[in-house]
C-alpha cells in the first residue's frame, strides 16, 4: 500500500514571551494544564516505514549566532502525564516501531527552526489502537527548554486505503419480514480494522451497524456490520464476516455474495477509492435471510 507521509503544518507562533532564546517543539496546541502540547498524524498502513517530522525551534527576537544542537528523546513518563490529565489511553509506540537517524539535530547558525525526522513501521502497528510518540527536549544546547512546548505528544492513527467517508446507494431485500427495507442514499464509514480489512461504521448511529428502514422509520440490524476483506493487487473483496462475530450471539453472520462485482475503483494512482460496488448476505440461524447489493461513492478522508 502507498504510504501518506504525514508532516506538520507550519502554522505557530515562536514563543517570544521571555527575553532569552528558548528551544521549544512549537507545532500542535498546548491542552494546558500541564497537559501537554499534541498533534494528530494519521498513515497509511504500507511495509515501507512512513517519513514523519517535528519542527525544533529557536525562539528568540534575534537569530541564533552560533550552530545549537538540540537533543531530544522519546519520554513515556511525559505521555502518562497527558493521558491523566487530558482522559485519554493512547498507547506508547513500540520501540520497534519507529526509528531517528540521530538524537540530536542541529539548529544552524541564522536558522530559527528545523525539521527532526522520524521513521513509523506502521506495518508493525495495531490499526485498531490509537499509539502515541511523546518527544521531549532533554538538551537545548545551552540554552532554556521551554515549558510549554517542551514535549509534543504525536497521536497516531492508522488507515489502510480503502479507509474513507462514502456516499452509499442501492437496494436491500428482506426474506423474513418484507418491513424492513433499505435506507439510501446515507452516509457510511469504511473504517481500517487491519491492513487488508474494513468495517462499516453507521455514522447517523455512531456504531458499527447497517441503518435500515422499518416500516418507513429509522432503525438498524443489531449486531451485525460486515467487515470486508481485500486483496490489495486486485482491490476485489475476497470476503465478508460479522464484526460482532461469525455468527454473532443473536446467530447474525455475513457473507459476500459472489455474483456481485465486489471491487474497489481506485483513483489512477491507485491510492485513493473513487467507487466501490459490492453484494453481501446477512445470514441468521444459517439461512441466507437478507440480500443487500450496494454503489459506495467515496466522499472525503475519515477524521
Amino acid at each position: 500500500m502507498s504510504s501518506l507521509n504525514s508532516c506538520l503544518k507550519d502554522t505557530s507562533q515562536p514563543d517570544f514571551t521571555q527575553n532569552k532564546p528558548i528551544i521549544e517543539l512549537p507545532i500542535g496546541s498546548s491542552a494546558g494544564n500541564g497537559g501537554g502540547n499534541s498533534i494528530a498524524a494519521a498513515f497509511t498502513i504500507d511495509e515501507v516505514p512512513s517519513e514523519y517530522f517535528i519542527y525544533v525551534n529557536y525562539a528568540a527576537p534575534e537569530a541564533n549566532d552560533r550552530d545549537v544542537v538540540v537533543t531530544l528523546a522519546v519520554d513515556g513518563a511525559a505521555l502518562d502525564k497527558f493521558n491523566q490529565v487530558n482522559e485519554k489511553s493512547y498507547t506508547l509506540i513500540p520501540e520497534s516501531s519507529y526509528t531517528f537517524s540521530s538524537n540530536k539535530v542541529i539548529i544552524p547558525a541564522g536558522q530559527r527552526k528545523v525539521k527532526f525526522p522520524v521513521k513509523i513501521n506502521t506495518i508493525s502497528l495495531d490499526p485498531t489502537k490509537t499509539y502515541a510518540l511523546p518527544i521531549s527536549i532533554t538538551d537545548g544546547g545551552g540554552f532554556t527548554v521551554s515549558g510549554n512546548f517542551g514535549t509534543l505528544v504525536s497521536v497516531i492513527s492508522l488507515k489502510n486505503k480503502w479507509d474513507g467517508v462514502y456516499t452509499v446507494s442501492g437496494t436491500m431485500l428482506d426474506q423474513v419480514n418484507p418491513l424492513l427495507t433499505g435506507d439510501y442514499p446515507r452516509t457510511f464509514h469504511l473504517v481500517t480494522q487491519g491492513p487488508n480489512t474494513v468495517a462499516i461504521y453507521d455514522a447517523d448511529n455512531k456504531s458499527f451497524a447497517h441503518g435500515i428502514l422499518n416500516d418507513g422509520g429509522k432503525t438498524v440490524y443489531g449486531s451485525f456490520s460486515p467487515v470486508f476483506t481485500i486483496d490489495n493487487e486486485t482491490n476485489s473483496v475476497t470476503s465478508a464476516v460479522n464484526y460482532y462475530g461469525q455468527p454473532a450471539e443473536n446467530t447474525r453472520a455475513a457473507r459476500i455474495d459472489v455474483t456481485g462485482e465486489n471491487k474497489f475503483t481506485m483513483s489512477a494512482d491507485g491510492k485513493v477509492p473513487v467507487t466501490f460496488k459490492v453484494k453481501y448476505i446477512m445470514i441468521q440461524n444459517g439461512t441466507d435471510r437478507t440480500f443487500f447489493n450496494e454503489t459506495w461513492t467515496y466522499k472525503e478522508a475519515r477524521k
